[in-house]
């Protein structure tokens, strides 16, 4: 009888030994798929957050540069023309539509600095004082001048040499931003 109990008696704790490796392996695969999945759902989350980084950097830098743009533009044609009508509802005029220019340009520039990689940042500020500093300054000129017609040259210099830099700081600004897009 002794030796049937102690049979069975073992039966029964390699049983429950069995039973608890069992159960213990369970708990280390589950916990390991457990790892797993969270690596998973955090690299999903990252790549996630990358596309829209970088979706948010190529709308604020296509911004910052059509803005850009538009203030070349704005020293190409309209304050040639000022210089060539004159007048104070031209320069009225002018520093209005200035006064709106920068003001885009500035909101623009500012979503650069907020979501742009640091080349694009540095290129920004660059391209984005020189358009300021130079329509300030070539329209404060042409604003301030007894007469125009007599400075004319010198102003069209001016205003030449402030496109030229213009244009250099946005190509500038264009070659930070595809190093940037490329690069990701």
């Amino acid at each position: 009888m002794e030796s049937t109990i102690t049979t069975q008696i073992v039966a029964v704790a390699a049983t429950l030994s069995g039973v608890v490796l069992t159960l213990f392996a369970n708990a280390l695969l589950e916990r390991r798929r457990a790892r797993e999945a969270h690596r998973l759902e955090s690299l999903r989350l990252t790549a996630e957050h990358r596309k829209w980084l970088r979706d948010e950097r190529t709308k604020a830098y296509a911004s910052f540069s059509l803005a850009g743009e538009e203030v070349l533009q704005f020293l190409r044609a309209d304050l040639p023309a000022l210089l060539g009508e004159g007048g104070a509802h031209a320069s009225a005029a002018a520093q209005a539509r200035w006064g709106n220019l920068r003001t885009e340009f500035r909101k623009a520039y500012n979503q650069v600095q907020l979501l742009g990689a640091e080349q694009a940042r540095t290129a920004a500020l660059e391209f984005w004082r020189t358009g300021r500093d130079a329509g300030n300054d070539v329209l404060g000129d042409i604003v301030s001048a007894p007469d125009v017609a007599g400075n004319r040259t010198e102003l069209t210099e001016r205003l030449e040499g402030a496109r030229n830099r213009l244009g250099a700081q946005g190509n500038r600004f264009l070659d930070a931003c595809r190093e940037d897009l490329q690069g990701q």
